[in-house]
């Protein structure tokens, strides 16, 4: 059974909003965060199973406004519990004038220090609302569900995996992993042939690291991984995120592009000469990065056109490959390179698009919000 350990990294979820956590590396130290409007001490949840837990008030310091978990069984919806109130037909009597609830924000505030729960809260805003019983039941549902988001006592601990981390950032900020969406990273992971045993690379310029971790979580430890970058230090958030075991860290090697150029460039000019001394690789060291000896490369940046003719020198011919921009301007300019260089064949440039839809018992459409583009897609297959 896998249990809640310090040090690790979480993910939280409650209804749709989702975060990321690290645990504290001292046993028994306590670590509060936010969640929603709510204070949550998550050191209480250590030593416990991943799942669903209780926001309850800890009994040893009942004036503290600081919430610890509980593990639960069992969530009770607030809809389930209010289910047999009385619906209109339409709503068009209801008047949007801000007259119809007559709790007001102090109200709240005060119920919420009495320790009220979640779900109680939520039955005095309904008892004290004029228009709630007189409202369609699609439309008391979608109420229902608005106020869960901020007052639900119910959480999901969960074990990070790439489509939560994908999930997690894209909410807070799409760009800081340059737009890409959990299905774009999906598109990306099939069309570059990323599978055990291979040998890949991968040039992440501004995704946290993300593409390098969904790439160390398909090979399972079975392969190599060349995690590329040009100045500084890779990034490596998301790597550190997946709480990856050594094993699974073993493949991954970091690579200077600035001194693997410089390397390369001296093997070339040597012009086969046998260098003075070899060096001795261990039985379990990869095989060196040359040209030409790539399965697979994923490169990641805003403007690609430059580096991708440079990196498809290190792929072997009929390795496939897969060039993600937030822009299609520069993957247009890479594709009209490509084909003039003859440097691969099935090249496609693609735009994933995808729509969230509201799923409710009584009517599904798609939602009001959502992202314009998941960004773009060059791939196709090398050869010579």
């Amino acid at each position: 059974m896998d249990l809640v350990q310090n040090n690790n990294f979480i993910i939280v979820q409650r209804k749709s909003q989702i975060s990321l956590h690290q645990l504290p590396k001292q046993e028994g130290k306590k670590w509060t965060v936010k969640i929603g409007r709510d204070k949550v001490d998550l050191s209480t949840a250590v030593g416990k199973p991943h799942g669903t837990f209780k926001l309850v008030r800890d009994k040893k310091d009942a004036k503290s406004n600081v919430l610890i978990l509980e593990p639960s069984d069992e969530v009770v919806e607030m809809k389930d519990k209010l289910k047999d109130l009385n619906s209109g037909e339409n709503n068009k009597e209801i008047w949007d004038d801000g007259t119809s609830q007559q709790l007001k924000k102090e109200d709240i505030e005060e119920l919420r220090g009495q320790g009220l729960t979640g779900s109680e809260i939520v039955s005095q805003l309904v008892e004290n609302s004029k228009t709630f019983q007189i409202k369609t039941e699609f439309s008391q549902e979608k109420y229902l569900n608005k106020k869960e988001e901020k007052y639900s006592e119910w959480v999901d601990i969960m074990k990070p995996n790439i489509r939560h981390l994908a999930k997690h950032f894209h909410s807070r900020d799409p760009m800081q992993i340059l737009n890409l969406r959990p299905d774009t990273l999906a598109m990306i992971m099939s069309l570059a042939n990323i599978k055990s045993g291979g040998k890949f690379g991968v040039f992440d310029g501004g995704c946290q690291g993300l593409v390098t971790a969904a790439i160390l979580d398909r090979i399972q430890g079975q392969g190599t991984v060349w995690n590329l970058f040009l100045r500084g230090s890779p990034q490596k958030r998301a790597i550190q995120a997946m709480n990856f075991t050594p094993e699974q860290l073993k493949p991954l090697k970091n690579c200077s592009l600035t001194k693997l150029k410089e390397a390369l460039i001296k093997e070339e000019n040597e012009d086969g000469e046998a260098p003075a001394k070899m060096i001795k690789l261990d039985e379990d060291a990869p095989p060196p990065l040359e040209f030409g000896s790539l399965d697979g490369l994923v490169i990641i940046c805003r403007r690609p056109t430059t580096i991708a003719i440079e990196l498809a020198r290190l792929l072997a011919p009929s390795g496939n490959f897969a060039i993600f921009s937030p822009y299609s301007e520069p993957l247009s300019e890479t594709y009209i390179q490509f084909r003039e260089c003859n440097l691969a064949v099935n090249l496609q440039l693609t735009e994933s698009w995808f729509r969230t839809h509201q799923v409710l018992p009584l009517r599904t459409h798609p939602e009001v919000t959502m992202s314009g583009s998941g960004g773009y897609i060059l791939s196709g297959i090398k050869v010579v």
